[in-house]
């Protein structure tokens, strides 16, 4: 049974989607940074839902991201 058939179209929330994403530098990650662009995101309503941190040879993350949802209006 489809989702509108259990709870109609006005149930379902529709979502804006963002990803944030922060590159390796040379010092390594800059967390500081990561952590204000994130508040800040919050502040405006977005929540993070997933992380995403890719690995190169030996393991090593090359950049990490982290996956938002927004309410629609």
């Amino acid at each position: 049974m489809a989702y509108n058939d259990l709870y109609g179209p006005a149930a379902r929330a529709a979502w804006a989607c963002q990803v944030q994403t922060d590159k390796l530098k040379v010092n390594g990650f800059d967390y500081g940074k990561t952590e204000e662009d994130l508040t800040e995101l919050g502040e405006d309503g977005w929540e993070a839902i997933s992380t995403l941190a890719p690995s190169f040879g030996s393991g090593q993350a090359i950049e990490v991201s982290v996956i938002l949802k927004h309410p629609t209006a």
